[in-house]
Formats: structure tokens, sequence, C-alpha cells
């Protein structure tokens, strides 16, 4: 069985393609939380059971997000 070589350069592109990979899924999974709580509210609006809030709660409530 034979070893096979592997330059620096080699292992720095891997890690460049595995940071570049690791913050698209970052950003994935970051949608799909959004995409969790727009649905969870979707569904408590649809059941009725939402609150209504002003201006400034909202917002309070959007920086949560």
């Amino acid at each position: 069985m034979g070893q096979q070589q592997i330059t620096l350069e080699d292992v720095y592109q891997k890690v460049s393609k595995i940071e570049i990979f690791m913050s698209k899924m970052d950003q994935y999974l970051e949608d799909l939380e959004f995409a969790r709580r727009t649905e969870e509210a979707y569904q408590r609006h649809e059941a009725g059971d939402f609150i209504e809030l002003d201006e400034k709660e909202f917002l309070k409530e959007m920086k949560k997000w």
C-alpha cells in the first residue's frame, strides 16, 4: 500500500473549501430557524392564537429574531 504525499498548499485549499462550506451552512441554519419561527407564527395566527402589539413592542420582538 503506497503513501500519498500532500502539500501544505493542498491542505490550505481543502481547509479553505471547508471554511466556505461552513459559512454557507451557518447561513442555511439561520434561514431554517427563520422559516421555523415564521411557520410557527403562521400556525398560531391561523389558530387565532396571537396578540396585538404596538409599534414599539413589535420592533422590540423583531430584534429578538
